[in-house]
């Protein structure tokens, strides 16, 4: 059961549930374009996450009250839908992508250590991750940073216990039963077994270009090195 909830002076956020699932997350996704299609100028952003899905909308244009109840009756509208599509026809924002990467192990300095942690050599780790079909959950922490599930389980390594203060832009790495591609440099504490080298968020676009959003399914294609530099990617950055 949904419910509603105030979270900002400009804001109001819809939880779908309490645990992310496939299931939610394909809720989510059919939301979102219903909330862009329906809300119009009233909207200034919309936030998708595991299991919510936050409003921010215009003050000069509506209030509080305004939005929660006309949220109420897309809800009831929505959930309607939902029951009555018996076959899966209503309309969501999913994508199909795929991402280069470079596994090297000059840019992959966890690969062996991952290795080790599921009892594979290196080569099956690598290809146990680019035959995986993951889904991006929730973008945060960096702009353009996708969080993505689910890690195949025997690949599912703990955080390092000292982050690292510096990751390279492009690093592909994983966390738990979580993973991720980091758009820019930044300290990060994920284990890294490859290197993209595509730009996930371009800041010189107006607005900023961000290749991967909530709903995405993501597939990783290994390419050598030669590829990797020919495609923009960099060693050491």
């Amino acid at each position: 059961m949904w419910r509603l909830q105030d979270s900002g002076d400009e804001s109001v956020t819809i939880y779908l549930a309490a645990h992310p699932s496939e299931q939610v997350l394909q809720r989510i996704s059919q939301l979102v374009v219903l909330l862009r299609r329906s809300l119009g100028d009233w909207l200034t952003d919309v936030v998708p996450s595991y299991c919510s899905v936050t409003i921010y909308y215009d003050l000069l244009r509506c209030d509080g009250p305004t939005v929660a109840a006309r949220l109420s009756s897309l809800m009831e509208t929505f959930e309607a839908e939902l029951s009555a599509d018996t076959t899966g026809t209503v309309a969501s924002s999913e994508r199909e992508v795929e991402l280069p990467v470079y596994y090297g192990r000059e840019v992959a300095p966890d690969l062996e250590r991952v290795a080790d942690f599921a009892g594979l050599k290196v080569e099956d780790v690598i290809r146990l991750h680019a035959d995986t079909e993951f889904r991006v959950y929730a973008l945060g922490f960096r702009p353009g940073f996708a969080y993505m599930g689910e890690t195949p389980e025997p690949l599912q390594v703990p955080r390092l216990e000292t982050p690292r203060r510096s990751v390279p832009r492009g690093a592909v790495a994983i966390a738990g039963p979580q993973a991720a591609v980091y758009p820019c440099v930044s300290p990060g504490g994920w284990n890294l077994i490859g290197r993209c080298p595509i730009a996930l968020f371009d800041r010189s676009e107006n607005p900023p270009r961000v290749i991967l959003q909530v709903g995405d399914r993501v597939r990783f294609k290994p390419v050598d090195k030669k590829t990797f530099l020919k495609l923009g990617g960099v060693m050491d950055e």
